[in-house]
C-alpha cells in the first residue's frame, strides 16, 4: 500500500462546530515519542521501504532560533509543535497527563477551534510533512469512543493559546493578513467554549505577554515537577501543641544561668575593691608569715582558684551563644546575606578575640565576646599579682604584711565589670527576642531537623568536595520559623528564603507523590595512585579523589603541625626543666634583676613581673589547647560516620560533645568508647592549673645568708608546675589526627555542615520528618523502624542523592534497594 493510500495519512477538509471542540484521533503504528530525551523513533518501517536506515530511526527535536540557551526541553517541543513546520511530531502525554487516564499514546488528532484554525497531533511520516496555511480546514476520523481525550484537549489549548519569542516572525494571521494585529482565544461563559478574538491594525495592540527562559537555579530537576508555589513566612498558632513557640533557649543561656555567672562576677568585683580599700585605709591586709603557710596559698593560689570557674563558664556561655547566633539572626530577619556562610557555630575566641559578629551586625553579641576574651586571658595573670609582701612601721616596731596592690585591683575591676556587662547584654537580648529554635541544635541530627524542607538548598549544588563552602554559595537573606507555601494551607518549619519558590518540590511530596530513584552506586574505577575516579564528568573526578576527600582539617591539627608542636613544646619543656634543676637554681633561688622594694601603692616591679609573666604563658598554653578539644569533639561524629561499616545514631548523628560541659564530656566520651576525646578533654580542663600553679609559685625574699633580695620559688608548688607541664607537653601525642578526621572542607558554619546533607535522602526519610520536640527525634532514630529489624546505621561517604546522582555526605550507610555507601577510610582512626 502507498503512502498515498494508507487511512493514517489521508486527511479529509470537513467544518467543526466552533461551538462544540472535538478530539478525532486514529491508531498510528508509526512512531512514539519519547517524552524523557525528545527522540523519536519509528516502530516500524514504512510498506515498500527497504533501507535499513527506516526501520528505526532517532531524531532529536531542534527549535531555531532559540533564544535562551537555558531554555528547557518541553518548551522547545511545544514550541515545534506549535510552529507547525515539517518536524511535527506525535504527541505523548506527560506523566501528569497519563494519570488522567489515557490508555493510548498512539493516536492521531486533529483538534479545531473556531472557523479559520485547526491544531494537527500526527505521527511522524517518513515523508516530509506539508504544512498546510491556517485558512486550510482538516477533518479527521471518527472520535474512539470510550477514551478520555482531556490530555489531547489541554494539549492543544495550549499550543494555540502560547506566544512565540523567539523572533519577529508569527504563525498565526498577522503575518499573512495586514488588516489584523493579531488572534485570541477568549472562553466565553454563554457559548462554553473557546471564541477567537481578532484586533484591527487601526486600533492599539494591546501587550502582549513576553515568556522568559527560567534562569538555571529555578528550573526544576524533572520537567514534572515544576511548582509555581512560594514560601509564605507565618506565625504559629497559638497554643498548638503541634506549633510549639520558637523561644528555646539553651540552658547557660536563659535569664536564671547568665545572672548566676553575672552574680559571680560581681562577687569578684567586691571581693577585689573590699582588698583594694581594706589595704588602703589599714596598712595591709594580713601579717606575712612566711613562705607555704596556708596564708600564702590564700594570697598566692586562692584568687586565681577562684577564677578558675569563671573562666569555665564562661566557654560554656561563649560555645552556646557561637551554635545558637546564625539561627537567632535568622529569626529575627536582619538583612544580612552571609550568615549560614559566614558566621562560625564552633567557639574560636580563646587566645586571639574573635571580631566576627560585628561584621553581621550583631554588635552586642561582639562585645559580649570580646569582654569574655579579655577576661579569660588577663584575669589569672592579674590575679596572681594582686597581692604582694610590704614592709610596714606599726607602733614602733617593722613588720612584713600582706598588700594589695592598687593598680592591680582597680585593673581587675575594670576587667570584671566589663565582663558583667557584656553578659547582662547578652540576657536582655535573649530575653526580648526569639531565637527561632524549637531545641538547642547541638547535633548533625538536629541540622537535618532543620533544614529539611528548606528552599536553598539548590545553591549547594557540588559544593561537598569545594574547598571553601563561602565561596560557592550567594548572599541570601534568610529567615527562620514557621513557613507555608502559597497554595497550601499546612505549615512548616525551618530556613527558607522568604516569596522564594521551592526549588524541591520532592521535600514537600507525600511519600506516594515521590519518583523512584535510581538504586546502587555507579561502578567507578578508583585508585589511590592515579588520585581519583575516571570519569567524563570533573565533579566525579573530586568526588572520588583522595586529595579531595582527606583535603582539610583544621591547620593546627595537620601532620605537619602536629609534629611541629610536638617538637617545640617537648624542647621547650627539657629546657625548662633543665634550667630549674641544674645547679639548684630554682630551689636556691636567683637574683630578680628589676626593683624589689614596693612603692606607696604596694606596687613591686620583680614581684609583678615574675608572677604575671610565668601566669601569662602558662595562660597561653592553657587557651591555646581548647581549640584542640572544640575540633576533637566536633569531629568526633564525623570519625564514626567514616568507619567501614557506619556507625549507629547514638554515636554518629545524635553526638552533642560541642555543647557538654567540662567533666560532661569526659564522662560521655569515656561511655561511647572515645577515648581521645575524652584525654584531650581532660586535658583542657586540667591544664589551667598550669597559670595557676606559675602565678603564685615565685615571689622575692631577702636571704639574709648572702644579704640580699632573691626570687625564691615554693618548691612543692614548683614540683606540681613540672608535673602539669609535663602531662600537658606528652599529651599532644594524642592530638595525632588520623585518616578520619580529615573532611573535603571546614565545618565551622552551618552552610559547611549543610554541604554534605542537600542532596541526602535523610532530608526526605520519614524517620526524620518534621520531629517536634528533641525527645521525638532521639524517639525516632534509638527504636527501630516498623518495617525493618535492625537499627540503622549511617556513614560519611558517596552515596546515591535523591536527584538520582552521586555525592559525597551523610545518609544511611545502607538502604533496601540499593548498594551500601562507598566509604574508603579504611580501619585507621
Amino acid at each position: 500500500m502507498s503512502n498515498q493510500d494508507s487511512p493514517v495519512r489521508n486527511f479529509s477538509l470537513r467544518n467543526v462546530n466552533t461551538s462544540k471542540p472535538q478530539v478525532f484521533r486514529t491508531e498510528s503504528q508509526q512512531s512514539i515519542a519519547a517524552s524523557d530525551d525528545y527522540y523519536s523513533f519509528s516502530d516500524r518501517a514504512s510498506p515498500g521501504s527497504s533501507s535499513p536506515e527506516s526501520r528505526v530511526t532517532a531524531v532529536r527535536f531542534t527549535t531555531p532560533d532559540e533564544r535562551s540557551p537555558q531554555a528547557s526541553p518541553t518548551s522547545s517541543h511545544r514550541r515545534q509543535l506549535a510552529r507547525g513546520p515539517s518536524m511535527i511530531q506525535q504527541y505523548r502525554p506527560s506523566r501528569a497527563d497519563r494519570d488522567l487516564g489515557s490508555p493510548r499514546p498512539g493516536t492521531s488528532s486533529t483538534v479545531r477551534f473556531g472557523e479559520d484554525r485547526v491544531a494537527r497531533i500526527s505521527p511522524k511520516s517518513d515523508e516530509t510533512v506539508r504544512q498546510v496555511p491556517p485558512s486550510r480546514e482538516y477533518a479527521g476520523t471518527a472520535p474512539t469512543p470510550g477514551l478520555d481525550d482531556t490530555p489531547y484537549v489541554r494539549f492543544a489549548i495550549d499550543q494555540l493559546t502560547r506566544e512565540e519569542h523567539t523572533g519577529p516572525q508569527r504563525t498565526d494571521s498577522v503575518s499573512t493578513n495586514n488588516e489584523y494585529a493579531g488572534d485570541h482565544l477568549v472562553w466565553d461563559e454563554g457559548l462554553g467554549c473557546f471564541t477567537r478574538t481578532r484586533t484591527p491594525i487601526r486600533h492599539v495592540e494591546p501587550p502582549r505577554p513576553e515568556y522568559k527562559s527560567p534562569s538555571p537555579q529555578a528550573l526544576p530537576q524533572r520537567p514534572d515537577s515544576i511548582d509555581p508555589e512560594s514560601f509564605v513566612a507565618v506565625d504559629a498558632p497559638e497554643q498548638s501543641l503541634l506549633y510549639p513557640p520558637l523561644n528555646y533557649l539553651p540552658l547557660i543561656l536563659r535569664p536564671w544561668a547568665l545572672g548566676g555567672v553575672i552574680i559571680c562576677c560581681l562577687l569578684m568585683i567586691a571581693g577585689v575593691s573590699f582588698c583594694n580599700v581594706w589595704s588602703h585605709r589599714h596598712e595591709g591586709i594580713w601579717d606575712y608569715s612566711g613562705q607555704g603557710d596556708s596564708r600564702y596559698f590564700v594570697m598566692e593560689f586562692l584568687p586565681q582558684v577562684l577564677a578558675a570557674p569563671i573562666i569555665i563558664l564562661n566557654f560554656v556561655v561563649q560555645a552556646a551563644v557561637y551554635r545558637t547566633a546564625p539561627f537567632a539572626i535568622m529569626a529575627a530577619e536582619r538583612q544580612i546575606g552571609y550568615v549560614l556562610q559566614g558566621l562560625p557555630i564552633l567557639p574560636r575566641n580563646f587566645v586571639f578575640p574573635d571580631l566576627s559578629h560585628f561584621r553581621y551586625g550583631e554588635a552586642l553579641f561582639g562585645f559580649s565576646m570580646f569582654t569574655i576574651w579579655l577576661s579569660n586571658f588577663f584575669s589569672i595573670p592579674l590575679l596572681s599579682c594582686l597581692f604582694q609582701a610590704k614592709y610596714y612601721e606599726i607602733d614602733g616596731k617593722g613588720v612584713w604584711r600582706w598588700a594589695s596592690v592598687q593598680s592591680v585591683g582597680w585593673t581587675l575591676v575594670a576587667s570584671y565589670g566589663l565582663l558583667a556587662t557584656g553578659l547582662i547584654g547578652l540576657l536582655l537580648r535573649f530575653a526580648f527576642r526569639w531565637t527561632g529554635l524549637m531545641w538547642d541544635p547541638v547535633s548533625l541530627a538536629d541540622l537535618i531537623s532543620i533544614i529539611q524542607r528548606s528552599n536553598i538548598l539548590h545553591d549547594y549544588e557540588h559544593s561537598e568536595t569545594v574547598p571553601k563552602v563561602r565561596e560557592s554559595l550567594d548572599p541570601r537573606i534568610l529567615r527562620l520559623g514557621y513557613w507555608k507555601l502559597s497554595m497550601k494551607p499546612d505549615i512548616f518549619y525551618g530556613i527558607g528564603e522568604v516569596d522564594a519558590p521551592i526549588r524541591t518540590p520532592s521535600l514537600h511530596q507525600t511519600e506516594k507523590g515521590k519518583d523512584k530513584q535510581p538504586h546502587g552506586l555507579a561502578k567507578v574505577c578508583f585508585d589511590l595512585e592515579h588520585a581519583g575516579a575516571f570519569g567524563n564528568d570533573p565533579f566525579d573526578h573530586h568526588l572520588y579523589s583522595p586529595f579531595t576527600r582527606y583535603r582539610w582539617t583544621p591547620w593546627f591539627l595537620r601532620k605537619g603541625s602536629v609534629i611541629t608542636w610536638i617538637i617545640i613544646v617537648f624542647a621547650l619543656f627539657i629546657a625548662f626543666v633543665t634550667v630549674s634543676f641544674v645547679h639548684s637554681a630554682v630551689e636556691g633561688g636567683f637574683p630578680p634583676k628589676l626593683p624589689t622594694l614596693p612603692s606607696t601603692g604596694a606596687f613591686s616591679s620583680s614581684n609583678f613581673l615574675y608572677s604575671f609573666i610565668p601566669a601569662l604563658i602558662g595562660n597561653v598554653l592553657f587557651l591555646a589547647w581548647q581549640p584542640i578539644d572544640v575540633y576533637f569533639r566536633a569531629l568526633q561524629p564525623f570519625v564514626e560516620l567514616s568507619s567501614p561499616n557506619g556507625a549507629s545514631a547514638e554515636k554518629s548523628i545524635l553526638l552533642s560533645y560541642p555543647s557538654s560541659g567540662p567533666l560532661q564530656i569526659t564522662l560521655q566520651a569515656l561511655i561511647n568508647g572515645h577515648y581521645k576525646v575524652a584525654w584531650i578533654s581532660f586535658i583542657s580542663l586540667v591544664s589551667i592549673a598550669i597559670p595557676i600553679l606559675a602565678g603564685g609559685v615565685f615571689i622575692a625574699l631577702w636571704y639574709p645568708s648572702s644579704s640580699d633580695v632573691r626570687i625564691s620559688a615554693l618548691m612543692p608548688a614548683f614540683y606540681a608546675l613540672v608535673a602539669f607541664c609535663g602531662l600537658y607537653a606528652v599529651s599532644f601525642l594524642a592530638t595525632w589526627p588520623g585518616r578520619r578526621r580529615y573532611l573535603p572542607h571546614d565545618i565551622s558554619t552551618l552552610a559547611d555542615l549543610m554541604s554534605y546533607f542537600y542532596q541526602s535522602p535523610l532530608l526526605a526519610d520519614k524517620l526524620l520528618r518534621e520531629p517536634r520536640s528533641k525527645t521525638d527525634l532521639l524517639t525516632r532514630l534509638i527504636v527501630a523502624p516498623p518495617s525493618e529489624r535492625l537499627l540503622p546505621r549511617y556513614g560519611f561517604g558517596i552515596y546515591v542523592g535523591r536527584d538520582g546522582k552521586e555525592h559525597l555526605g551523610i545518609d544511611r550507610f545502607h538502604r533496601p534497594g540499593r548498594s551500601d555507601m562507598l566509604i574508603t577510610t579504611g580501619t585507621m582512626k
